[in-house]
């Protein structure tokens, strides 16, 4: 069977059993989640093992951004699906007298992930969990770089779901392109705001709903008065995890140009504290591949041939892995201010004040999320009234992700859409307004044609309603 052919069947298998799907209950979606945390756990030495084939990732940073999470995640739902799958009541008012109002959480019925490279295990297993929680049938398109990652997927799906459930669909463009011709209800997308922009294009000839989830330039803001070892010591850490290959990273900082030599200093204490040496660390990942690896040299090369200083690093080996990097008196036209780093280079923009640090942040694309260190609330409210973002995290980089209870997304072309915990169960699903009339009362009154009497009634309500003013 030709991909093509491939996926049409897989797509009508799911069609015909969406309103079946739709219709288990949160005992039998919560078994199939405990089944497949059981067999994640049971294979955790092979999910390992595909990272580090693709990524060259360590053991220990698989187990924390890749494994723990999906099993957080699946924890939390265990806890809370069954309430939320029940309908939720609303308040009346005068003029429904006589009906019940409730909310249905229901599925949205085919859906269709397309996940990314960076975190390969965590950023498709999570949304396609989620969407089956929701009581959805999916199609998986995980990404063509990670074969080795997408070959344990696919075992775990299959021995946790059926096909009309779950399925994988593995390629590369063209099976994206074939995807995207089937008129799926909802579309969660994962990766840049470029194929982002393609995906809700192609989603809009089917009317589907899409949740994209992007990137962006996340900025870095220390507040003068902020204990500079702690904030480095921090930054370096968000920065470099997964060599700097997350959509949250910090990706540029801003700070008063008085702090600027400390700072680059105690960057690089903390670099070699956690990494004595980079090329052969086993701690330390790779670069997922040569292109990305060759936009990455180019855009630090570019920067430094026109005119940015590099202050730390700049090291580029053959197996894969860069030197952490810092570079700067950058500028805004040099491409590496242009476009998401996505990987182990921070440029440091010294800025007068936290008004120039606002003004540069607005002048751009809203991040992902914006990230200010100070214990100084003034400034901390200023900044977050005075900015957009998907996120904004506080003296902490990349924690804001993990938790089940946050809603993680993008603000613009940083995304569409909110997921992680109780708000992806929404994101997923069709929230239907429910009215039922329970015995005959007023409506009738509302029948033309209009009588002295049905205006006089109307009146009332309107001045009833006036009285709230």
């Amino acid at each position: 069977m030709n991909l093509e052919d491939q996926i049409s069947s897989v797509f009508d298998l799911q069609k015909k059993h969406k309103l079946i799907q739709k219709n288990t209950d949160a005992t039998y979606r919560i078994q199939k989640l405990k089944l497949f945390k059981k067999n994640m756990i049971d294979h955790r030495i092979e999910i390992e093992q595909a990272l580090q084939s693709d990524f060259k990732k360590a053991d220990l940073e698989t187990d924390l951004t890749e494994i723990l999470p999906v099993i957080s995640m699946i924890n939390h739902y265990q806890k809370k699906l069954k309430s939320w799958m029940k309908p939720k009541k609303v308040r009346g008012g005068i003029a429904f007298i006589g009906t019940k109002k409730y909310i249905s959480y229901e599925a949205k019925g085919n859906c269709l992930v397309i996940s990314p490279w960076n975190y390969p295990f965590q950023l498709a297993v999570y949304p396609v969990l989620t969407a089956f929680a929701a009581g959805n049938t999916i199609i998986l398109k995980p990404s063509e770089f990670t074969p080795a990652t997408n070959r344990i997927i696919k075992k775990l799906f299959e021995l946790t779901f059926e096909p009309r459930e779950v399925t994988v669909i593995e390629g590369a463009v063209e099976a994206s392109s074939l995807l995207l011709e089937k008129p799926f209800d909802h579309i969660f997308f994962t990766g840049s705001t470029p194929v982002g922009k393609i995906i809700m294009e192609k989603a809009s000839k089917h009317l589907a709903s899409v949740a994209l989830e992007l990137g962006g330039k996340s900025p870095v803001i220390i507040d003068p008065n902020y204990d500079l070892a702690k904030a480095a010591k921090n930054i370096v850490w968000g920065k470099l995890v997964n060599s700097g290959q997350t959509c949250v990273a910090p990706d540029y900082v801003m700070l008063e140009e008085r702090q600027k030599e400390k700072f680059i200093k105690l960057c690089k204490d903390s670099i070699k504290e956690f990494y004595p040496t980079i090329e052969n660390n086993s701690d330390y990942a790779a670069i997922i591949n040569q292109k990305n690896f060759d936009r990455l040299k180019g855009l630090t090369q570019e920067a430094i041939s026109s005119g940015a200083k590099l202050e730390v690093g700049g090291n580029f080996f053959e197996n894969g892995k860069i030197e952490p990097t810092i570079l700067t008196d950058l500028s805004d036209d040099m491409q590496i201010m242009q476009e998401e780093i996505f990987g182990p280079i921070l440029p440091v923009l010294t800025k007068k004040s936290y008004k120039e640090m606002k003004k540069y942040i607005n002048q751009n694309d809203n991040p992902l999320v914006t990230y200010v260190y100070s214990f100084d609330e003034g400034f901390i409210q200023n900044i977050r009234s005075g900015t957009h973002s998907g996120g904004f995290s506080i003296n902490e980089s990349l924690l804001h992700v993990a938790s089940p209870t946050l809603p993680f997304g993008g603000a613009g072309k940083s995304g569409i859409g909110r997921y992680h915990g109780h708000y992806g169960f929404e994101e997923m699903s069709n929230i239907r307004a429910v009215l039922h009339r329970k015995f005959e009362a007023g409506t009738k009154f509302l029948y033309p044609p209009y009588k002295e009497g049905t205006k006089s009634i109307i009146k009332k309500i309107i001045d009833k309603f006036n009285s709230f003013l």
